[in-house]
């Protein structure tokens, strides 16, 4: 209920900051700036689009009491869809001033006799395009994650500073002081807010490096990183959390990823060290992790994220995992066994082929020393004499081996591919399962 209030306060005052301007331009309304109707619209979404820009900043500062609220894994998903939604407001901005004939569409077409404040709109719209046509389409082009990251931050900042000069620049409404004043509070928070994440963040994370320990090979096509803290204790975590990551000689690169913890939080190893379980999907993790070598130096910004079981109480847990999303319940489970939780628990582990099974050995160990575990493993293709479950995790499977009686009860963790969270976002209320029982955690930041 507390992380729900907190949850309804940070979004309410994000609704607040969005339409403030807005408010603000009614109660300080100057009747000399009197426009038709079109012409209001045309400010509002310009304003609107603006806002929400100067918000992203925020979105992606890794904040702390908003993340805690919503988990960092869905703000950077909410962040993704208001960059589209802001482009769109932008967008209306010059279609309703040409609708209204304040503009021409001369106007709208970049040339050198354009008034500056104009020019300035024009290309902040441009860098708006830009920002979210290479993140929508990054794959397609082929654009690494790294030059990605630099482009997006860059041209994140330069789209902001040519649309406030846009705004303070044409005048009506901005003309006022105190508007003129509210934007440049506005700025000044959120870039503030950008650079300290940019900027102060990185110079904190100078003071606690660490060294990459063993680089170990996994099933399913997949690395562990053992990382030891160096000239410091390092941190706990909670299990099911994770932290962004990067390797070379100071934590300023770019080429950061975001990777769920794969050890028990609860107790680090006798010199601290951590591990993060990774499978080659994309450029880094299938050209950089497999390549790096003990000794590399390496930079940990964490922990974050609130899929954990440490935030939810229930009767007993359901986790259900596939691929490589296994590891933040792998961590989860280590964590139960370590404290002997008595409550029961119950994983589905589901992967293409057996061979895929990432941990499956250490599951399986877990398997028979915990009392209260029960490992059901799902294959999609199994070989020859596979005696397990096959196909897709079902309504059918889950309900074949959860307690009839009990299992509404439960909480629920669910990590893997799309396919699979979106098919257990269904299923699970349809047999019922409360829908605030139900935690996923998706890594498709871009």
């Amino acid at each position: 209920m507390r992380l729900i209030i907190r949850g309804v306060f940070w979004f309410g005052l994000y609704l607040t900051i969005i339409l403030f301007p807005l408010i603000a331009g009614v109660v300080f309304f100057d009747a000399s700036q009197a426009a038709s109707p079109f012409i209001y619209l045309a400010i509002a979404t310009g304003y609107i689009a603006l806002a929400l820009m100067a918000t992203e900043l925020a979105l992606v500062s890794r904040f702390a009491g908003v993340a805690g609220a919503f988990g960092l894994d869905s703000l950077l998903q909410f962040h993704r869809q208001i960059g589209i939604a802001s482009m769109a407001f932008a967008a209306a901005h010059p279609l309703l001033l040409v609708a209204d004939r304040a503009y021409t569409v001369r106007l709208l077409v970049p040339n050198a006799q354009l008034p500056w404040p104009v020019s300035a709109g024009g290309l902040a719209f441009l860098l708006a395009v830009l920002v979210v046509g290479l993140s929508v389409y990054r794959r397609h082009l082929r654009l690494s994650y790294g030059i990605w990251h630099l482009t997006h931050g860059l041209f994140s900042i330069a789209l902001i500073g040519f649309a406030a000069a846009h705004v303070l620049g044409i005048g009506r409404f901005a003309a006022l002081p105190v508007m003129r004043a509210l934007w440049i509070v506005y700025l000044v928070f959120f870039v503030g807010m950008f650079l300290r994440y940019r900027l102060l963040r990185p110079l904190s994370l100078m003071r606690h490096p660490w060294e990459v320990a063993e680089n170990r090979v996994e099933h399913g096509n997949s690395h562990t990183l053992v990382l030891r803290p160096v000239g410091h204790d390092g941190f706990r975590f909670e299990p099911g959390q994770f932290a962004w990551i990067g390797f070379g000689r100071s934590p300023f690169a770019t080429d950061q990823h975001p990777i769920s913890f794969s050890s028990n939080g609860d107790i680090p190893n006798h010199d601290g060290a951590i591990a993060f379980t990774i499978k080659q999907l994309g450029d880094w993790s299938s050209q950089v992790v497999p390549t790096v070598e003990p000794g590399t130096r390496a930079w940990v910004d964490g922990p974050h994220g609130v899929f954990t079981i440490d935030r939810e109480e229930g009767a007993g847990y359901v986790l259900i995992g596939g691929g490589v999303g296994i590891t933040p319940l792998y961590s989860m489970l280590q964590a139960l066994e370590t404290r002997g939780d008595p409550r029961p628990v119950y994983l589905f582990h589901a992967a293409n082929d057996y061979g895929d099974l990432t941990f499956r050995e250490e599951l399986a160990e877990m398997d028979a020393r915990m009392e209260t575990l029960t490992v059901v493993t799902v294959l999609l293709r199994p070989h020859e004499g596979w005696e397990g479950e096959s196909g897709f995790v079902t309504e059918e499977i889950i309900t074949r081996y959860l307690p009839p009686t009990l299992y509404r009860r439960f909480q629920y963790f669910i990590c893997g591919p799309g396919p699979l969270m979106d098919a257990m976002e269904r299923v699970l209320p349809a047999i019922g399962v409360p829908a605030d029982r139900v935690h996923t955690e998706r890594f498709d930041m871009v």
